[in-house]
C-alpha cells in the first residue's frame, strides 16, 4: 500500500496527556491529505515553540494521521524513508536539501513544495526587527544555501511551487513543476450574486468608500504605513471607512496611532473571530477594496481570499501581487514610496466607482479558479502520479 511521509515546519507544542496544540489550518490541510491519497499518510514535525496562528488543542491519536514528533534538528529516521512511497517536503526552511542523496537508492520519490525565492527570503530577514548582525547573518545564510537548495529542488521528483516568485525562480529546474496559489477560500465560501448586487448598488450610490485589511499584524506586513494614508485622506475630505482585522506585534502601534491622528471616526482595528463564519462574511458584505501596504513578495493567501470576497486589491508594488494582478486583472498595482501615491490611487476609485465593480466581477471569476478545493486536488493528484499510487 502506498505511503504519503510529510517532513513540515509547521509550529507545534507538546502538552500532558498525549495531546498536542497545532495550528487549525494546519491539521485541516493534514484531514484532506489522509482523504486523497490511497494509504496511510504520516507527518513529521519538529518540537517548537513559536507562536501558532490559530491555536487548537488536539489528542495525538484522534488527528487521521500518524505524527512523528522529533527534536529540533534531529535527521529523520531512515526506516520512515524506506517505508515511504513519497516523500513531501518543504523546502523553505533550508533544512532537508541532502533529502535527494538519502533517498537514492530507495523506492520511495521526493516532492519538494518552494514559497519564497531568494530576494524574498533576504528582503524577509533584513526587514524583520532584530539587531542589525542578526539581520547580516539571515542574508548571508540564505546566500550560502541557495546553491545547496536549487541543487536539492533539481534532483527531486517533482516541484510545487506556491506563487509566482518561486515560479519564475524555480520552475525551470524541474521536469515536473506544479505552480499553486495556497489559500482558505472553498467554494461554498465564494461571494454570491446577490453579494455582488449589493455592493454595485452601495457602490454607485456614492457612499463612502468601504476599505479593509486583514492579517497578521507584523512588520513584514507594513500595515502600519496605512496610517499616514488615512490621515491624508481624512485631511482632504475624502469619504471613507477602513477597517483592520488581525493581531500580532504592530497592534499597539496601530492602536496608538488611530487615537492620536483622530482617525477613530474613519478607522477600526478589530481581532478576526473565526475566518469561515464571521470573516468571510463581512468581507463579502461590508467591504469594496481589499488594500495592501506589503512590500515582501510573500505569496499570502489572503490576495485570493480577498479576490473570492468580491475585493479588488489596491496594493503597493511587489513581485507577487504585480505578477497576480497582471494575470487576474482585478486590481491595481501602486508604486512604492510614500502615502500619497497610495491616497491618490483611493482617490481616482472614489471617483470612479464603475472601475471597482468591473474589477470585483473579474476577481470573483479568477477565484473560482483557484479555489482551496481545486488547488488542493491538483497538487495531490500530481503527487500520486508521481509515486503511481493507486
Amino acid at each position: 500500500m502506498s505511503s504519503l511521509l510529510m517532513l513540515s515546519p509547521a509550529p507545534l507544542v507538546e502538552v500532558a496527556g498525549g495531546e498536542v496544540v497545532l495550528d487549525v489550518k494546519f491539521v485541516e490541510g493534514m484531514k484532506l491529505h489522509c482523504q486523497l491519497w490511497p494509504g496511510p499518510v504520516r507527518c513529521v514535525l519538529w518540537r517548537d515553540r513559536r507562536s501558532i496562528d490559530d491555536p487548537m488543542r488536539y489528542s495525538v491519536t484522534q488527528l487521521g494521521f500518524e505524527l512523528i514528533v522529533l527534536d529540533p534538528g534531529a535527521p529523520v529516521p531512515g526506516l520512515l524513508l524506506d517505508e515511504s512511497s513519497l516523500v513531501y517536503c518543504a523546502a523553505d526552511d533550508l533544512k532537508h536539501l541532502n533529502l535527494p542523496e538519502a533517498m537514492r537508492g530507495r523506492i520511495g520519490k521526493l516532492v519538494y513544495s518552494v514559497e519564497q525565492a531568494l530576494a524574498g527570503r533576504m528582503a524577509a530577514g533584513i526587514a524583520q526587527h532584530a539587531k542589525m548582525r542578526r539581520r547580516i547573518g539571515s542574508v548571508v545564510y540564505n546566500l550560502r544555501k541557495e546553491r545547496h537548495l536549487r541543487r536539492a529542488l533539481s534532483q527531486a521528483d517533482g516541484l510545487h511551487c506556491n506563487g509566482y516568485p518561486a515560479q519564475v525562480a524555480y520552475g525551470r529546474l524541474s521536469d515536473r513543476m506544479l505552480p499553486y496559489l495556497d489559500n482558505r477560500l472553498r467554494t461554498p465560501m465564494i461571494v454570491r450574486a446577490t453579494e455582488q448586487e449589493d455592493r454595485a448598488r452601495h457602490l454607485q450610490s456614492g457612499a463612502p468608500l468601504r476599505l479593509v485589511w486583514y492579517g497578521m499584524l507584523t512588520p513584514e506586513s507594513r500595515i502600519v504605513d496605512i496610517l499616514p494614508v488615512a490621515h491624508l485622506l481624512a485631511n482632504r475630505g475624502t469619504a471613507f471607512t477602513l477597517e483592520l482585522f488581525g493581531t500580532g506585534p504592530e497592534q499597539g502601534r496601530l492602536r496608538d496611532g488611530i487615537a492620536a491622528l483622530g482617525l477613530s471616526s474613519h478607522m477600526r482595528l478589530s481581532e478576526p473571530k473565526g475566518f469561515d463564519a464571521r470573516l468571510v462574511p463581512h468581507l463579502r458584505q461590508s467591504a469594496d477594496v481589499f488594500v495592501s501596504m506589503r512590500r515582501l513578495p510573500t505569496p499570502l493567501s489572503s490576495y485570493v481570499e480577498a479576490l473570492g470576497c468580491g475585493l479588488p486589491i489596491l496594493g503597493v508594488r511587489n513581485t507577487m501581487w504585480s505578477r497576480l494582478q497582471a494575470v487576474s486583472d482585478a486590481g491595481w498595482v501602486v508604486r512604492r514610496g510614500g502615502a500619497g501615491a497610495m491616497v491618490a490611487a483611493i482617490e481616482r476609485l472614489d471617483t470612479d466607482r464603475a472601475a471597482i465593480v468591473a474589477a470585483s466581477d473579474r476577481a470573483v471569476s479568477f477565484a473560482r479558479a483557484n479555489t482551496f478545493e481545486s488547488v488542493f486536488a491538483r497538487r495531490m493528484t500530481d503527487l500520486r502520479d508521481i509515486a503511481q499510487a493507486e
